[in-house]
């Protein structure tokens, strides 16, 4: 049996992970049995669901396995046999990726189970902790659970015990994919899966030129920027960014464990290295972005592979507007709100919203007409039939204004609306649509105290934008419409005041060119804004500036914002 197939091209974001542990009697699948299992799905990066459950083997426990794991005869005596469970078990993995720690022995004992009890073995991908910590982290010379626990600072409860050592296993994994996606621009499901197996190696017989490269490698300063591998002739291979330029660039040389055959040929064919130092990873970014489009270089199309996050996108173009998620912005007229971090993220905002508010689920073109019959979603109360006239484009429209109210998080606007209008169904004496309006009231806050959802419309992002640089500088960026307006440095013991007043009024207070033209690289550029906003939220501080602000009211917010980073950033060193 392949456990590589179906063929998994999603993105690792979109896809759910299992993470198995099991005891046993002993090492033989075929011999032993299991006493205890347990599995922890991961979505979207997170915890999200649970099972564990003793197991009754119908065999004896040996005396050491019991000293180890703490799983006495007596413990499982009364556990449910094997056939009780499996079904659940096996309907609790589904079509997930199954991970372990040492991932041969759990599923073997997994698989061999399902066998005896009658049931078709499992059809999914094995994903591999042990193999990812070889090439992850190779100077670590230890890779078992305890050492990698200890080396992430995961504190392991009930060790050797099923749910102890899946939660672990768990924790790991985690950290392994943070690192994958960005030390190593693996996004996507197919790619990890294979990077497990990469032949692990060193450069041997290193080409004489890498002791030149070790003198450019030996300047390259720890801070942010893009990065340019040259070739003899000294045309640019590859560009990249970095959180921290030495550390990237010095992996690609001082070891290659867990290097594609196409990176080993990059590394090859590199002869000189030359940098753009920046402030901010999101200068680095954008920059990245302009200086791939402007120079295409040849690696580039081969190696670099961006994460794409999801959007909730609002087809504003149409009369009657229709609301789904994408993973593309275009220029096409409609309003695109987000990124969320995971489709699992996105649909969940959707369900909600559909629940909520009354547009249209069909495709294509309206043609209102009195003579239609509704379809079911207006029977479930999800369509308010606009195709049978049922309701006017005013007030159609009234639910999509709702809907961005909700989506920005301004809720208690939503609620205030829905109140008027029940209010007013009330005092023209349409009781049936007051209660409609009141149960959805009702639905509202019950969904607020669930989720509360705080996305922007890309296109009418302005954020100031302030993120703790070097020494005792912020980064302020400026975004207009979505996009990068203006970015400098500020001293925070010494804040120019009449520079940033001038600064922000050029940029959100007087009338500028429209920056947004409708290129490719436009959109580009909102996508990574948009999905950097979304992965920073921690490390920076977002100043939305509203339709209410003044010159005077987003000044005083910004450099109170500087202020606030400056002690922040003097807590986190010990000085101040």
């Amino acid at each position: 049996m392949s456990t590589e197939a179906p063929p998994y091209h999603l993105q690792i974001a979109d896809t759910d992970f299992v993470v198995c542990d099991v005891e046993t009697t002993g090492l033989s699948p075929e011999r032993n049995r299991m006493t205890e299992i347990a599995l922890i799905r991961i979505r979207g990066g997170q915890i999200v669901d649970r099972y564990a459950s003793l197991v009754n083997p119908r065999q004896f426990i040996p005396e050491e396995i019991q000293r180890l794991t703490g799983i006495t005869n007596a413990m499982v005596y009364t556990a449910p046999d094997a056939e009780e469970i499996m079904r659940s078990v096996r309907e609790f993995i589904g079509e997930a990726v199954f991970v372990a720690h040492n991932v041969r022995f759990d599923r073997s004992f997994v698989d061999a189970t399902l066998r005896r009890c009658g049931m078709q073995t499992l059809q999914v991908p094995n994903l591999c902790t042990a193999r990812l910590a070889r090439r992850l982290i190779p100077k670590k010379s230890k890779k078992n659970l305890g050492a990698l626990a200890a080396h992430f600072n995961i504190r392991i409860k009930n060790r050797h015990r099923a749910s102890g050592d899946a939660e672990a296993t768990a924790v790991v994994l985690q950290n392994f994919l943070r690192i994958l996606e960005e030390e190593f621009d693996t996004h996507e499901v197919a790619d990890l899966l294979s990077f497990q197996n990469r032949q692990i190696y060193r450069i041997t017989g290193a080409p004489k030129y890498f002791t030149r490269l070790q003198e450019n490698l030996s300047e390259l300063p720890h801070t942010p920027g893009v990065y340019f591998f040259h070739d003899k002739r000294g045309d640019i291979l590859y560009i990249g960014k970095a959180r921290d330029l030495k550390e990237r660039v010095s992996s690609y040389f001082y070891h290659n464990i867990g290097h594609t055959q196409k990176i080993h040929r990059l590394v090859r064919a590199v002869h000189g290295i030359t940098w753009k130092a920046m402030e901010t990873e999101l200068s680095a970014l954008l920059n990245e972005s302009r200086l791939i489009k402007q120079h295409q270089p040849t690696f580039n199309t081969q190696l670099k592979r961006y994460r794409k996050y999801p959007f909730i996108r609002i087809d504003m173009a149409d009369d009657w507007p229709t609301i789904g998620w994408c993973y593309d912005i275009s220029d096409d007229g409609a309003e695109y709100f987000g990124p969320f971090r995971s489709r699992f993220a996105v649909e969940d905002a959707l369900d909600s919203i559909n629940k909520l508010f009354l547009l249209r689920e069909c495709d294509g073109a309206l043609k209102p007409d009195a003579g239609n019959t509704p379809c079911l979603y207006h029977e479930i109360k999800r369509c308010s039939a606009p195709c049978a006239k049922m309701t006017g484009r005013e007030e159609y429209m009234r639910e999509v204004d709702d809907i961005v109210l909700f989506l920005q998080g301004e809720q208690d606007s939503v609620l205030d609306r829905l109140r008027m209008r029940m209010e007013g169904r009330a005092n023209e004496l349409d009781f049936e649509g007051a209660a409609v309006l009141r149960d959805r009231i009702a639905a509202v806050e019950r969904i607020i105290r669930q989720q509360r959802l705080m996305v922007q419309s890309v296109r009418r992002q302005n954020l100031v934008i302030i993120t703790l640089a070097r020494r005792s500088n912020v980064d302020v960026h400026l975004i207009k419409s979505g996009m990068l307006a203006a970015q400098f440095l500020v001293d925070q013991k010494a804040v120019p005041g009449d520079m940033l007043r001038s600064r922000i009024e050029d940029v959100f207070f007087s009338r500028q060119e429209e920056l947004f033209k409708g290129r490719r690289e436009d959109i580009d550029e909102m996508r990574i804004i948009a999905s950097w906003c979304l992965t920073r939220r921690a490390d920076s501080t977002f100043i939305d500036i509203g339709a209410d602000d003044t010159i005077d009211s987003a000044l005083a917010r910004v450099i109170s914002a500087i202020a606030e980073a400056g002690k922040q950033s003097a807590a986190a060193t010990g000085s101040g």
